[in-house]
């Protein structure tokens, strides 16, 4: 049986235009009594589903996923606290989900703080130093004003003008180094603080704890993943196509997604088409970004997405062009040629039928026949009601 081609033409007047051309105008005649049996090929109408969508698997990933570590090493001294399903405080473990900057976990803060305190300690002293230097260095570029002054009218000797402008270079470079112990004080204080801050993890997005790896008392390094984190409030649909699928998908295009676990298809945008293909699969990977407010939808999940096909994909009877012929009582009507069986040999009946859009080399047939009828597709311009015929 013919298939349905996807190159199609859609209005029934072309449909009836290529009936035409296939049909003589010799309509449905056939030979003489005893003539030979006339040769035809059969084949049985079956239903067809035009351009049924390809369907390809997806598997869903989260949004965002990340693993959390300490930057501070030491002891871990306290880990978030809450309510278990038997009404009961517990340590945040691996299904807790978690809000946007909930304090994790904390390890033991005394020797970073102590760090915080020295640092400030040392800035200060540096500050009063530094107001010291500045002082004596005003009074320094005061003295060295007047100097200069003295010095053009002639009312100052020249060791003495020399005497002025070196102290005031000195107490200068003196104010510039009591600047920078001041600024590098300042900067431990920062990093002291950075470390204070280094010792607390905070989630960084409302979402899962997928991981917990450390507990109260454990020792943990720069090095240590002590949770890891989902963010699924949007899920990505990820899928594979062919090269010649590619035609059919394009960034912002709305897709549904159909799983098993949810009773109904959720919606999505596609966002990311990958830019070449996987060099084994020779596939190319799609991204569908899905809301998932509610949390329906877990990472993890399979479902399904149907790519092409059209809306209107209700089975039809379909059958070849070249087995449509002119009703010999109607110059309007179509009719084809069923094979009946008599007496152990063949004949042809002629039946009247409703054509519908063409196809292809294909016709749609809307009535007078029904799937698993035999009908006659070469040979039937020859034949007339009734006669004998011989199948290929």
């Amino acid at each position: 049986m013919a298939r349905l081609s996807k190159d199609r033409n859609p209005a029934r007047c072309g449909g009836l235009a290529l009936l035409a051309m296939g049909i003589a105008a010799t309509g449905c005649h056939g030979n003489g009594p005893g003539a030979v049996p006339q040769a035809v090929r059969v084949d049985v109408v079956q239903e067809v589903r035009p351009d049924t969508a390809e369907r390809y698997s997806a598997s869903f990933l989260p949004w965002t996923q990340v693993d959390l570590a300490f930057k501070s090493p030491g002891l871990v001294e306290s880990i978030l606290q809450v309510r278990g399903a038997d009404g009961r405080m517990r340590d945040a473990e691996a299904g807790d989900k978690v809000a946007k900057g909930a304090k994790l976990a904390v390890v033991r803060q005394l020797d970073y703080t102590q760090r915080l305190e020295q640092a400030e300690q040392q800035a200060k002293q540096a500050e009063a130093q530094l107001a010291a230097a500045e002082a004596v260095f005003r009074d320094a570029e005061l003295d060295y004003t007047r100097a200069v002054n003295l010095y053009k009218t002639a009312s100052l000797t020249k060791p003495d003008f020399d005497q002025a402008k070196a102290r005031y270079e000195s107490t200068q470079q003196q104010a510039d180094a009591a600047k920078a112990v001041v600024q590098a004080a300042r900067t431990a204080v920062s990093q002291a603080q950075l470390g204070v801050s280094d010792t607390t993890i905070r989630a960084p997005f409302t979402g899962w704890i997928t991981a917990r790896n450390v507990s109260v008392g454990s020792l943990v390094s720069g090095a240590t993943v002590a949770f890891s984190m989902v963010e699924t409030s949007t899920v990505k649909a990820m899928f594979a196509v062919p090269d010649t699928s590619l035609r059919s998908i394009h960034a912002g295009q709305q897709l549904t997604v159909t799983l098993d676990a949810i009773a109904e298809p959720v919606n999505g945008t596609v966002t990311a088409l990958s830019p070449e293909a996987d060099p084994k699969s020779r596939v190319f990977t799609i991204e569908v970004s899905v809301p998932n407010a509610s949390d329906e939808v877990r990472p993890g999940m399979i479902g399904s997405i149907a790519i092409g096909g059209q809306k209107d994909s209700r089975p039809r009877l379909m059958v070849p062009l070249s087995a449509v012929v002119r009703l010999p009582e109607s110059s309007t009507a179509f009719a084809v040629f069923l094979v009946e069986q008599r007496n152990g040999a063949s004949y042809a009946a002629a039946r009247e039928i409703t054509v519908g859009q063409t196809y292809g080399n294909s016709v749609e047939v809307t009535s007078g026949l029904t799937a698993g009828d035999r009908v006659i597709t070469l040979g039937g311009e020859l034949l007339r009601d009734g006669q004998q015929v011989r199948v290929l």
